[in-house]
């Protein structure tokens, strides 16, 4: 009898011990769960604006670093710019073509800069020489009517701010692999070395 007894007394005192033992682990998992869902957002906010930021720093170093394709350059150390500009208006005029018209596209940036937002001084000086040689241009147009768009010709002669003594010569020859193509390469070739030795660089 008091075998029988003991059973299941054994038996009701150890079954709340074990639910109470395997109650904790739950109410644990249960604190500690909120806790995990809630850093997962702030950690994938900031991992997106890590990637966010570093994306926008790669498009503009690259953007500095890499002219576009195409542009051709020649640098001139030791030449001030006002020596260059000269020198490359008159080797436009050595190749018997009308004076070329000039845009002052340093001096627009420098007037637009309050307005718009820019740096004021992205050049010390800038200008861009446009001009037209009637034979070439004739040339480009019996390849194909749509050539208008590559006329005038122009060639950019610009200083930087650090630099005001080192001028510089930029332009975009066209691509076309066509006799108007080699002809118009040749005509800026030919003004960008008449300039050169006319600053004595030739």
């Amino acid at each position: 009898m008091s075998e029988a007894t003991s059973g299941p007394a054994t038996q009701q005192n150890t079954a709340p011990a074990l639910s109470r033992s395997g109650d904790r682990p739950t109410r644990a998992t249960a604190r500690t769960q909120p806790r995990d869902h809630a850093a997962s957002p702030r950690l994938l906010r900031a991992l997106r604006l890590a990637a966010t930021c570093a994306a926008l720093a790669l498009a503009s170093a690259t953007s500095i670093a890499a002219p576009a394709e195409g542009i051709m350059v020649e640098h001139f150390p030791g030449v001030p710019f006002a020596d260059l500009r000269e020198a490359l208006a008159d080797a436009i005029a050595d190749e018997g073509l009308s004076a070329p018209v000039v845009s002052g596209f340093g001096a627009m940036l420098e007037r637009t800069a309050p307005d718009l937002g820019h740096d004021p001084a992205l050049y010390g000086d800038a200008e861009i020489l446009s001009f037209c040689s009637a034979g070439v241009a004739a040339r480009l147009v019996a390849e194909a009517r749509e050539h208008i768009a590559l006329c005038p010709l122009s060639i950019a002669v610009y200083s930087l701010p650090q630099t005001p003594r080192d001028a510089t010569l930029a332009w975009r020859p066209p691509t076309l692999d066509s006799p108007g193509g080699d002809a118009v390469r040749a005509l800026m070739a030919r003004i960008v070395a008449g300039a050169a030795r006319l600053v004595g660089r030739r």
